[in-house]
């Protein structure tokens, strides 16, 4: 989805734990067994805590 004047970007580039597992709508445990831990998405470390990709989670996803 591309931000625009009529319709804001509803997800951020990049996401904390709890926004990422919402995103895709699976639980917390399940994205992080299914996703994570597999190595399907790679937790980013910042000042601010861990956050997790859109275009990784969307890659994930699909395959």
């Amino acid at each position: 989805m591309t931000a625009s004047n009529n319709h804001p970007q509803l997800w951020p580039q990049w996401m904390n734990r709890s926004k990422a597992h919402q995103y895709i709508s699976v639980a917390d445990n399940t994205f992080i067994k299914r996703y994570v831990k597999t190595g399907k998405v790679k937790g980013y470390p910042t000042e601010h805590g861990t956050r997790y990709n859109r275009d990784e989670i969307d890659e994930a996803v699909r395959h």
